[in-house]
């Protein structure tokens, strides 16, 4: 019997903590036809960042896209940054709206955060600072550490509400106690403050 996308994805998962890298990158791909919406959500982050294969956002839009309509919030987000800023598709900022929406129905904190910034940008409706802010406060309600950031921001340079050096200062405190990328920036940003 042959084996499943999701027996693919699996062996994917192996062959990367083994540093097999080539193996890895076919057993993704060939979950990702097999129509095992983890592995066609990946394997289009992956094209879109050129991470384990080589930019490429045709490929991107296509993954991401298949992974979207079997319901991946993640994926919905993607596709709409793609559409926001241009990325391989034509600016729409209709289209990134309805994405967006999709994933936040379904519970997608970044989901607000990218909201948010299509109002503070002007993608889709017109500029406003003002109403990006609704978005960043539920993007931090659901737990988006990157949309604090952006409301800190907000609050460090007065953008669309007033200048409050404290409320950004908790605000980056609050991205800077997770990890990854996000807490690094707001670590940086605190230490900036500092600097003030």
């Amino acid at each position: 019997m042959p084996k499943t996308g999701e027996q693919h994805y699996q062996d994917y998962q192996k062959y990367l903590s083994e540093s097999k890298i080539q193996s890895a990158g076919l057993s993704l791909m060939t979950a990702a036809i097999c129509g095992y919406c983890p592995a066609q959500a990946e394997l289009g982050y992956k094209y879109l960042h050129g991470i384990l294969f080589p930019k490429d956002y045709e490929q991107a839009m296509r993954w991401l896209t298949a992974a979207a309509d079997q319901g991946d919030a993640a994926s919905m987000t993607n596709l709409a940054t793609m559409y926001m800023y241009g990325t391989g598709a034509q600016t729409n900022g209709k289209k990134a709206m309805e994405l967006l929406n999709k994933a936040l129905e379904l519970g997608f904190a970044p989901a607000a955060r990218f909201m948010g910034l299509c109002y503070e940008k002007g993608i889709g409706f017109p500029k406003s600072e003002k109403d990006a802010l609704p978005w960043y406060r539920k993007g931090v309600e659901m737990g988006d550490m990157g949309a604090a950031i952006l409301l800190g921001d907000c609050y460090e340079n007065g953008r669309g509400v007033k200048k409050d050096l404290e409320e950004a200062r908790r605000l980056y405190e609050l991205a800077a106690a997770g990890d990854g990328e996000e807490a690094e920036t707001a670590r940086e940003a605190l230490e900036s403050m500092k600097r003030i």
